[in-house]
């Protein structure tokens, strides 16, 4: 089958970007022996994102026109155009999350017009993808796109690449916080649940990283918090870094979700590490309770608790990481990807 691909997204990070998804899925179905093409901007952003993405899309049609595929799939918003014209091969959207969600700041005007852009792409295509049933419910009830349009394919990982080699090397103590762009409050949220832990356990330590430049966020409430020698923050940008920093972990801990957050639950199982977090959105979807233990959201005392358990359990850490180990193997990208070809292929609901 001939694939085309159509994203505007900007690399975002080494896992939990846009960009990096399409990629892994990209790379799965080339795995599967499918052509696929990209069709994605040239060169670097002209003016702000928004204006970027249109100017894009404007000028998408006439490369579409002459592109010969058996399947087309539009990311988010991109594609919009396209979708109101009549087509000779189906046409997909692809939504990880929906724009509302995705944006929390900036003006409200502009998301309000994303939005509806990505909301029209989504009701006139033949058909959309999503990684959850908590993001099919939001699609289905925000963007009114009839359910058995509605295709439910999960986030994929790398597996060759993160698969520990060996058990965790960690030294019994280590917890490991990744925080996604825009995860300021699940870092918060990570220091204030740690300070709790710390009391409990003062050989204790934290490691708080993201996998882009721009620090995370929390250090100066780990300062307040007398915390400043028993947490380290650290701004990864390459892969091989960040996988060493899961390897040299005991267990996983991020309290906030969201679409962007789900790559490194998988990184976490991955690497056969024991997850803490938060009942939030669409997290027990993706970590089994047998490989984690979930609290309700907002609810710091009851995420330090869940801490100070596992780390003084390490017996019961080694079944969590057995049992997210044999979970994460449905997340392998070739795995997914023919997950994704045989959903589009079902008859609709």
């Amino acid at each position: 089958m001939r694939i085309g691909i159509v994203t505007s997204a900007p690399a975002e990070g080494l896992l939990s970007g846009t960009a990096a998804a399409v990629a892994g899925l990209r790379g799965g179905l080339v795995a599967l022996g499918h052509e696929v093409v990209t069709l994605r901007p040239q060169g670097p952003p002209r003016g702000s994102l928004l204006v970027h993405r249109l100017l894009f899309n404007l000028a998408l049609s006439r490369a579409l026109a002459t592109l010969s595929t058996d399947l087309l799939v539009g990311v988010g918003l991109d594609g919009f155009l396209w979708a109101r014209r009549q087509r000779l091969a189906p046409y997909v959207v692809l939504l990880r999350e929906l724009v509302a969600d995705r944006f929390n700041g900036g003006s409200r005007f502009l998301r309000s017009l994303q939005a509806r852009l990505e909301a029209g792409n989504a009701q006139r295509a033949d058909g959309v993808v999503v990684p959850s049933q908590h993001v099919r419910e939001a699609v289905r009830r925000r963007y009114g796109v009839a359910p058995e349009r509605l295709r439910v394919v999960p986030e994929g990982i790398n597996l060759a690449r993160w698969r520990a080699p060996a058990p965790s090397a960690g030294d019994g103590a280590t917890i490991l916080c990744a925080v996604p762009r825009s995860g300021d409050a699940a870092g918060a949220e990570f220091v204030q649940a740690f300070a709790i832990v710390h009391r409990a356990l003062p050989s204790a330590r934290a490691v708080l990283v993201s996998d882009h430049a721009a620090r995370p966020g929390s250090g100066e409430k780990a300062e307040r918090l007398g915390l400043s020698g028993a947490v380290l923050e650290r701004a990864v940008t390459d892969e091989e870094t960040l996988r060493a920093c899961y390897q040299a972990a005991d267990l996983f801990c991020l309290p906030r979700a969201s679409a962007a957050a789900t790559p490194f639950f998988l990184a976490a199982m991955a690497s056969g590490l024991p997850i803490v977090a938060t009942t939030d959105k669409a997290v027990p979807e993706v970590v089994p309770s047998a490989a984690g233990i979930l609290v309700p959201p907002g609810n710091i005392e009851a995420l330090a608790e869940a801490l100070i358990a596992l780390l003084g359990a390490p017996a019961r850490r080694s079944e969590m990481g057995s049992a997210g180990l044999q979970a994460v193997a449905a997340h392998d990208w070739p795995v997914v990807a023919r997950g994704f070809i045989e959903e589009l292929e079902r008859p609709a609901r």
